[in-house]
C-alpha cells in the first residue's frame, strides 16, 4: 500500500506526544487487580453507553453498566443484543494475544464482525464481505453514507494490503497514524455488508493493544469517537475532497490523546490514592522504599535478597530500607532467616494466611 497523503502538522506531534505519555504514565503506575478491573468497568460501561449514541439507540450510563456486568433482564436481551455482542467482542479482544492463530488481518475484522452481528444481520449478511459496488446494510451504521464506491478493487487483497502496511510498513509512519489510516479506509470503503462502523472501532481497540498502544484494552474507543463525531465525519469529507488525510488525522488523534489522557490520569490517581495510599510518602520514604511500594501492589511479597538486586545496594543498605519501613508501618516482615519476606502491612489477615502458605 501507498501512505496516502498528509502533513505532520505540529497539532498532529503534540496528540502523538500526549497519547504515548499517556499509555507511559499507566505503565509506570500499576495497579493491582481489584482496583484495576474497577477501572475497567468503568470504562467499558462507558464504552457501551457512548456506542449507543454512536448507533442512535441511547442507553444511558447505569443500564450500559448493567450490560457490563451481564444484568440486563432475560426481557430486554433482544433488544440489547447489539450492546451484548459488543461486550462478546470486548471480551475476546482481551483475551486476544500474539499467539492467536488470527493475525491482524481482515480476517481478524471479519471475526470480530461475526461476533458483533450475530443474531442481529440476516444470516447471509453475517461476517461477509461486499463487493464495492454493492450498499451495504445501514442498520445501526451512521457512517455508511459516507462510503464511496470501488466496483473493480477486491475488499479481502485492499484490505490484506492495508493491514500489512499498519504491521510491516517501512515507510515510517508512526503507529497511530497508521491507525487513523485505517479508520479511513473503513468508512471510505465500509467493507462488511453490515457493522462496518462498530467492527471498524474494535479493529482499532484490538491492533492498538496488540502493539501496546493501548494497555489492557483499558482506552473507550467508541466513546472517544463518538465525543467528536461531527467534528470527524466533517474532517473526513474535506479529507477526501482535498485527497489529503491531514485534517481527518489531526481530529482522529485529538479524540485519541483526549481519551487515553483521561484514563491515564485516573490511572495515576487511583495508584496514588490506593496503592500508596500515604499523605507524606515522599518525605518519609526514599525512592527505593516508594518503589518497593509499587512493587508489592502488584506481586504481594519480596524477599530481602530480591529487593538488593532489584535496587542495585548493598545488603546493609537494603535492611535499613526495610526495617524503616517495618518501624514506620508501611509493610511487615514475615517468616524467619532466610525464609524473611515482606508484604505491604495493607494486606488482610487472609491474605497474610495465604502468603504464609505459599512461602
Amino acid at each position: 500500500m501507498k501512505t496516502p497523503q498528509y502533513t505532520i502538522t505540529s497539532l498532529i506531534l503534540n496528540y502523538l506526544i500526549k497519547y504515548e505519555l499517556a499509555v507511559a504514565d499507566i505503565n509506570h503506575y500499576p495497579l493491582p487487580e481489584k482496583y484495576k478491573s474497577v477501572l475497567h468497568e468503568k470504562y467499558d460501561a462507558e464504552d457501551t453507553e457512548k456506542l449507543g449514541e454512536i448507533i442512535g439507540y441511547p442507553v444511558g450510563y447505569n443500564k450500559a453498566l448493567q450490560i457490563q456486568r451481564g444484568q440486563e433482564q432475560p426481557s430486554q436481551r433482544k433488544n440489547l443484543k447489539i450492546f451484548t455482542n459488543f461486550r462478546n467482542v470486548k471480551d475476546f479482544i482481551n483475551s486476544y494475544g500474539l499467539t492467536n492463530a488470527l493475525k491482524p488481518s481482515i480476517e481478524l475484522s471479519t471475526h470480530i464482525n461475526k461476533i458483533l452481528m450475530k443474531n442481529i444481520a440476516d444470516d447471509w449478511d453475517l461476517a461477509k464481505l461486499r463487493g464495492f459496488s454493492e450498499k451495504p446494510n445501514e442498520i445501526y451504521d451512521t457512517w455508511y453514507k459516507f462510503r464511496d464506491f470501488y466496483p473493480n478493487v477486491d475488499p479481502h487483497d485492499y484490505f490484506n494490503d492495508v493491514f500489512e502496511w499498519v504491521k510491516n510498513g517501512k515507510d515510517h509512519n508512526h503507529f497511530l497514524i497508521k491507525l487513523g489510516i485505517l479508520l479511513y479506509e473503513f468508512i471510505d470503503k465500509a467493507p462488511f455488508l453490515a457493522g462496518n462502523q462498530m467492527t471498524a472501532i474494535l479493529t482499532l481497540e484490538i491492533l492498538a493493544k496488540n502493539y501496546g498502544y493501548n494497555p489492557d484494552n483499558i482506552f473507550p474507543y467508541a466513546k472517544a469517537l463518538e465525543y467528536i463525531g461531527e467534528d470527524l465525519t466533517s474532517a473526513f469529507k474535506l479529507s477526501k475532497g482535498k485527497h489529503d488525510l491531514t485534517m481527518f488525522l489531526e481530529a482522529f488523534l485529538y479524540a485519541m490523546s483526549y481519551c487515553a489522557i483521561e484514563v491515564s490520569k485516573e490511572y495515576k490517581e487511583t495508584h496514588i490514592k490506593k496503592v500508596r495510599n500515604q499523605g507524606a510518602i515522599e518525605v518519609l520514604l526514599n525512592p527505593r522504599q516508594i518503589k518497593l511500594l509499587d512493587y508489592l501492589a502488584v506481586n504481594f511479597k519480596v524477599a530481602r535478597n530480591k529487593y538488593t538486586k532489584m535496587m542495585g545496594i548493598s545488603f546493609m543498605t537494603s535492611y535499613r530500607d526495610l526495617q524503616d519501613m517495618v518501624e514506620k508501618g508501611y509493610i511487615k516482615a514475615k517468616g524467619q532467616g532466610r525464609g524473611t519476606y515482606y508484604i505491604s502491612a495493607k494486606e488482610s489477615s487472609e491474605g497474610d494466611v495465604f502468603l504464609d502458605e505459599i512461602a
